[in-house]
């Protein structure tokens, strides 16, 4: 593909001045590949540098009118779609699970990737997910890292278990629940000096990783203190079971509750909204769509535990679930969903959760 030419660009345009053009973006870190396309389905490309702003006065200088821009979401994040918007844009930025692909496999390149996406525009067969403000990302991504730090530090206990195994030593008792016993017991293990050098690496990685998690949860308690979630946060935390963790995680990955029009919506946004599959007369639910956030919805079945014990309304209906599918895991499942819906209320109404009574 070819750089800017605004002449050559302008020669493909003329004659189409009054209609709309739908643009295609495959955007990567150091180049966008850029597809406009006509009304009569014709498509023209360039390779543009990775600038947002640099696109934008590409884009203007042609002086057409534009349907909407559309690109995949992926690590370049939410920048670009958010001053493209400034600049009076449409943006469409499609999940990838939600693009149409081929059955089969076909050529794949750079330009065809944006041809594509300027075609799937046209034909109004993308749907956009939500794009945060810098400050909504923002307060994402420190609740985003601390469930990376977490999963850090459960890799690296399961990692000095697994060196033990290897060693051939018995795991000590005090390694079932990590407490400074726990670290105590492993100093006293009889190993070869460079086993032992191995292992204290191992701790002292440890150390860093629980010293950096404990500085984190301080400051994500700090951030859902402050005036913009407080008070969502606090009426997330009336619900019996639902602690910070799962009521500040709800609050930033969610950020704009307002975008759902329906309790399906939000429990397909989670993964937690189960697939229907049917054939003639007959229907069926299956598994759970492998999409959504994968961490809120973990937290969200953990928490649904707690509720189950201390809602009795909680703990009634898992038992009805419970008996009409005789699996523990999908009653729970299901009252997880239950849940999130509450949780989505809550933060709509911001107001408190009331135990619902229970009819005799």
């Amino acid at each position: 593909m070819a750089g800017f030419s605004l002449s050559k660009v302008r020669a493909f345009i003329r004659g189409f001045e009054d209609s709309r053009f739908f643009i295609g973006l495959d955007v990567h870190k150091r180049s966008f590949h850029v597809a406009i396309r006509r009304s009569d389905g014709e498509t023209d490309t360039w390779v543009a540098p990775a600038s947002s702003q640099c696109l934008v006065d590409q884009i203007h200088r042609l002086d057409i009118r534009v349907g909407c821009l559309a690109y995949e979401a992926g690590p370049t994040g939410f920048s670009l779609a958010r001053t493209l918007e400034s600049a009076g844009y449409n943006v469409v930025v499609a999940a990838p699970s939600r693009i149409p692909r081929p059955s089969t496999s076909s050529a794949k390149t750079d330009r065809l990737d944006c041809i594509k996406l300027a075609e799937y525009a046209a034909k109004g067969m993308l749907k956009t997910i939500a794009i945060p403000s810098e400050q909504d990302e923002a307060d994402r991504s420190l609740a985003r890292r601390r469930h990376q730090l977490v999963d850090e530090v459960r890799r690296v206990k399961n990692r000095i278990k697994a060196f033990l195994l290897y060693l051939g030593i018995e795991e000590p008792a005090e390694l079932r629940l990590w407490t400074r016993g726990s670290i105590d017991a492993l100093n006293e293990l009889d190993l070869q000096q460079a086993s032992r050098w191995t292992l204290e690496s191992m701790l002292i990685e440890l150390s860093c990783l629980e010293g950096n998690l404990a500085t984190v949860n301080k400051q994500l308690g700090e951030l859902s203190g402050n005036q913009r979630h407080k008070g969502i946060v606090d009426c997330l935390r009336t619900v019996p079971g639902v602690g910070p963790v799962v009521a500040s995680t709800f609050r930033f990955e969610l950020f704009k509750p307002e975008r759902f029009d329906r309790a399906r919506e939000v429990a397909g946004y989670l993964g937690l909204a189960p697939t229907v599959r049917q054939s003639g007369e007959g229907k069926s639910r299956g598994q759970l769509r492998p999409a959504g956030q994968e961490r809120l919805r973990s937290l969200l079945v953990e928490a649904a535990w707690s509720w189950r014990a201390k809602d009795p309304w909680a703990g009634r209906t898992y038992r009805k679930l419970l008996s009409r599918c005789g699996i523990a895991q999908k009653a729970i499942v299901a009252l997880a969903r239950k849940l999130a819906i509450i949780l989505w209320r809550l933060c709509l109404e911001e107001r408190p959760y009331y135990v619902k009574p229970i009819e005799a």
